[in-house]
Parts: structure tokens; C-alpha cells; sequence
């Protein structure tokens, strides 16, 4: 049941982006129980995403990120 702290980065980064699964989440909140290093980063990372919903952050699009990949590619 206990995890590396790298271990539960990954699954807070994860969770951020809603991509942990339960179990893996079960796992985060017991390490940070133990852990106040990583307890500081999820709550860091938790209050990172809360800022980003508020501000409406929108990403690229798949379709974007390849043209400008192309443009790139031909200038190079």
C-alpha cells in the first residue's frame, strides 16, 4: 500500500487531470497522511488547478499543435 513519492506525484498529477483511478487515489491520500512533503505539493497542485479552472484556460487542439509542428518543421 505505500508508494514512492515520485509514485504519488504521478498519481496527484493524475488526479489533477482526472485520469487516477480509485485505488490510486486511495494510495495518494494515504502517503500524504505520512508525508508532509508531498501533502504540501497535492495541495499546491490541488489550488494550481482550482486557478486554472477560474481563469478559463484553454489548450491547443490536436489539429493545431500538428500545423504548427509542420511550420516548424519546414522552417528548420
Amino acid at each position: 500500500m505505500m508508494i514512492s513519492c515520485d509514485e504519488a506525484a504521478d498519481i496527484c498529477n493524475k488526479k489533477q487531470y482526472k485520469e487516477a483511478s480509485w485505488w490510486q487515489v486511495q494510495k495518494l491520500r494515504f502517503h500524504i497522511l505520512i508525508c508532509k512533503t508531498c501533502n504540501l505539493y497535492s495541495t499546491k497542485n490541488t489550488k494550481f488547478t482550482s486557478l486554472c479552472e477560474k481563469a478559463k484556460l484553454q489548450v491547443i487542439s490536436n489539429e493545431d499543435k500538428e500545423a504548427m509542428k509542420k511550420e516548424l518543421e519546414k522552417k528548420l
